[in-house]
């Protein structure tokens, strides 16, 4: 594992050079010459990558922070289905100066690269290329006897994003893990180092100046600890006082005459591993972890055995009577809730298919007895052949919340889903039909929008190539219907949706829905509506990509249920000059009343964000946000900033110092100022151990 292109201790190992194409197609002969050495060690699997380039020069290479590939990097990886089951991988890539992204992946719900694991990497430039070398703890996998799945992938961005697999891929097979290679000799009777235990001090000295302009600064110290221990076919996670101040704040995403509710993605460490079981979803998202906001202590078990995979989380969340709160109930705040979910899924082939079942409890602790809410859900996801691939589930909850008149509110809702998809090389269909009632309350998940059904249907045609001008194509044609739940309309439309990307790295794709009829809520007045959105991107140099789109639509304003007129823009700026990486966005959308053109809404939101990675795994990291809105409803404007400086050699020690603040102007005070509301320092300190 020394930093150096010396493999003069790695023979005898295993070699493999037999690489196909997959990207953009997997036709054609590989021009990329590649040699894998591979072992298992006593304690860890060793790969050894040697990526000879025909050019050189053009290798995309540098020093980033960890799981970011801002720069768009050549860069190589190995897949590993250490459970052999079928049901997720996970995906070490290394590029060519051995910086480190892992994910992990699952046929449905695609790769979450903030999955983290505990492993080494080394890699250096040659004069004909790069060679990383790759050190995988067994310890850091949920592992079983017999067979695992391996698969070795190969990154090449030119004017092409080229790929190359061992062992060969085919885009006539539907499904993607099932095609890894079948590999044997793993010693996984060797439990090597199964604790993992990350003691850390967290520090911040804040103001909160939202309902007091003059309050004081108060400071807060704690110590915590995260602890892992993983056997053969176990992980047991837990943690304590965990401290999330180094996950990106979220910005609030433009809201201009939406129905939905703003779903933010999972970023906090300890949510992540076992979500492709607990985060199954169906017509809603039955369990969110996000519903868990400020946990005092977590604890998760995931496991697996010949037939069968299972996750189970519990937690005290200190400020789950808030989230109790927004949902309706009365004299909750400051009390705390105890929040559980399981789930287990039974295999029923080697693809990934099964029927799973999630169960989740929210209670409230040192309330009125009985307040919160439970749900129930059965879960199918089925391969039906080489093409078609069925999808389905049925879920039931009920919640109990105390009200201001000390009654209690009881709520019983259901939402049920079918999804049958079709897919060919070229050809893809789907057909959906989904149905929530008005009395679904998820208190442990996320509803998007209650008391409607929906049908969905799409036919579309896709295509790749390695040489010409094109690199990838495709178009879908989707219809949709969408009624409340008594069987009034509420909104129907035809739809074309059209990319492509050229050899240049050029793209450009059109959203167009032609027909369409939309219900402001469930009133019966309706007008035609039209929306169109165009917008491309340019990928082709590491360090400047752009990209913009643009959005004209007719709709109604649903809170008059007038017509409307609806206008965005976007631009962005991102790429990678040295070691530093950088994101640029600008958004702005308008709606206005169409009889008067009377100005409804504008809202503005700047975006930017950049990292500077460090020798010896120093790095920058800075945040920044400005969203503004203006119109009939006043004004309003929510600045943030984030800045933080750290050392982080792995996955789990990281240790910063950081300050962050935030300003606001409130349309509803009774003299609007922009003031600061919440600002202040924040450190944390943890080492990783195992043993």
């Amino acid at each position: 594992m020394a930093p150096d292109a010396d493999l003069s201790s790695w023979a005898g190992t295993l070699e493999i050079r037999e690489f196909g194409m997959i990207m953009p197609d997997d036709k054609g002969a590989n021009r990329w010459p590649t040699i894998v050495h591979a072992a298992w060690g006593p304690d860890a699997l060793y790969i050894a990558i040697e990526a000879t380039d025909p050019e050189p020069s053009k290798i995309h290479a540098a020093r980033h922070m960890r799981d970011t590939n801002q720069g768009d990097f050549d860069f190589v990886g190995v897949d590993l289905d250490p459970s052999g089951k079928g049901q997720s991988i996970i995906r070490f890539f290394v590029t060519p100066l051995g910086g480190q992204i892992d994910e992990i992946a699952t046929d449905s719900t695609g790769e979450n690269a903030s999955y983290d694991c505990l492993w080494d990497s080394t890699g250096v430039l040659t004069p004909t290329g790069y060679l990383v070398k790759m050190r995988i703890p067994y310890s850091s996998l949920r592992r079983m006897p017999g067979d695992w799945g391996l698969r070795i992938l190969r990154i090449i961005p030119r004017e092409r994003r080229y790929g190359i697999s061992w062992p060969r891929m085919s885009k006539d097979v539907q499904c993607d893990i099932c095609q890894l290679a079948r590999v044997s000799g793993a010693p996984v009777d060797k439990p090597g180092s199964p604790f993992l235990l990350i003691p850390f001090a967290t520090f911040n000295r804040t103001q909160s100046l939202a309902d007091n302009p003059g309050a004081s600064a108060e400071s807060k110290a704690r110590l915590g600890m995260d602890l892992r221990y993983a056997t053969t076919a176990l992980t047991l996670e837990g943690t304590y006082r965990p401290d999330f101040a180094t996950a990106d704040a979220d910005v609030d995403p433009l809201q201009i005459n939406s129905r939905f509710k703003v779903f933010y993605p999972e970023r906090r460490p300890f949510f992540l591993e076992g979500m492709d079981l607990l985060g199954v979803q169906g017509a809603q998202r039955q369990f969110f972890s996000r519903s868990i906001q400020n946990p005092l202590y977590g604890v998760k078990a995931s496991g697996q055995a010949a037939f069968a995979t299972w996750t189970v989380l519990h937690a005290k969340d200190q400020d789950g009577g808030l989230l109790l709160g927004v949902n309706g109930a009365e004299g909750v705040e400051g009390r705390a809730t105890r929040d559980t979910a399981a789930s287990v899924k039974f295999l029923t082939d080697s693809r990934g298919s099964g029927i799973s079942l999630l169960g989740t409890d929210k209670t409230l602790l040192g309330g009125p007895g009985g307040t919160g809410g439970q749900s129930g859900g059965l879960y199918v996801d089925q391969y039906l052949g080489s093409e078609f691939h069925f999808i389905g589930s049925a879920m039931t909850a009920v919640s109990h919340l105390p009200q201001a008149d000390g009654s209690q509110s009881s709520r019983r809702g259901t939402a049920t889903s079918a999804e049958l998809d079709w897919n060919t090389r070229n050809w893809s269909g789907w057909i959906l039909t989904q149905a929530t009632s008005p009395d679904l309350e998820l208190l442990s998940g996320f509803t998007d929008l209650q008391g409607y059904r929906r049908d969905n249907a799409g036919f579309g045609w896709k295509n790749n190539w390695n040489a010409g001008r094109l690199s990838s194509a495709n178009a879908y044609l989707r219809w949709r219907n969408l009624t409340w739940w008594n069987g009034d309309p509420m909104d129907r439309a035809l739809g074309l949706d059209a990319w492509m990307e050229t050899a240049g790295r050029w793209s450009f794709f059109l959203n167009w829905d032609i027909a369409g009829r939309t219900w402001a809520e469930d009133r019966a007045k309706s007008a035609a509506a039209r929306s169109l959105t165009l917008g491309g991107n340019w990928r082709r140099h590491s360090e400047v990509r752009f990209g913009w789109n643009a959005t004209e639509a007719r709709t109604l304003d649903l809170g008059s249920g007038e017509p409307a007129r609806f206008r965005s823009t976007q631009l962005f700026l991102y790429g990678t000059v040295g070691s530093l990486s950088y994101n640029l966005t600008g958004l702005q959308g308008a709606l206005d009343r169409e009889a008067d053109d009377l100005h409804l809404i504008r809202a503005r939101e700047l975006t930017a964000t950049g990292s500077w990675q460090f020798p010896r795994s120093f790095y920058v990291k800075t945040q920044a946000f400005v969203v503004r809105y203006d119109g009939t409803g006043g004004e309003g404007v929510d600045k943030f900033l984030k800045a933080f400086l750290g050392w982080q050699p792995n996955a789990f020690t990281n240790a910063y110092l950081g300050w962050s603040g935030q300003r606001r102007r409130d349309p509803l005070a009774i003299v609007p100022t922009e003031r600061m509301v919440e600002r202040g320092l924040f450190a944390k300190l943890a080492y990783a151990m195992q043993f």
